[in-house]
């Protein structure tokens, strides 16, 4: 297993566990999300090439198949103390090989270039249904920091 940047011939594959990521989520939030705009998607990754504060890691299997990604962006929020941020958009490892350190690897190796670009904090959000990656990141230190709500307009007649 190989983790290294992100390439643009990785796009087709990166898309495909992209496109699996997000079925998983409309699985366990009940049909929350559309399906994905893989134009939309594309640009993040290929953002990353060009842009140095946008971080897009890949992990390869010995045959050259992407099995994970993350990306992730840098920013200065001038309203905090410690105020270079990083904020994980988008993590993925394929279905059938979650559980076996592929996210893992992805994750250190992150961390590796947040402590080089000196990053002050990491931020990422997680589902409150998708229990396995809340533990995973509990299990690296990632601490609640703040709940968002929603509120659906069309549930409430008399608004």
């Amino acid at each position: 297993m190989t983790i290294r940047k992100f390439a643009e011939k990785d796009l087709p594959q990166v898309l495909k566990l992209c496109r699996e990521v997000r079925q998983y989520h409309i699985d366990i939030l009940g049909g929350y999300f559309t399906e994905q705009d893989d134009e939309f998607e594309k640009l993040g990754f290929l953002n990353s090439l060009i842009d140095g504060n946008i971080i897009a890691l890949v992990a390869e299997n010995n045959v050259g198949l992407v099995e994970g990604y993350l990306l992730a962006d840098i920013k200065d929020v001038p309203y905090l103390i410690e105020s270079k941020v990083a904020h994980i958009s988008n993590f993925g490892v394929a279905e059938g090989l979650r559980g076996n350190g592929i996210g893992r690897k992805l994750l250190d190796a992150f961390f590796e270039i947040c402590k080089q670009e000196k990053i002050d904090e990491i931020r990422l959000g997680v589902y409150n249904k998708n229990h396995n990656a809340y533990s995973f990141y509990e299990h690296y230190g990632f601490e609640p920091l703040e709940q968002r709500m929603i509120f659906k307009m069309n549930n409430h007649e008399k608004l």
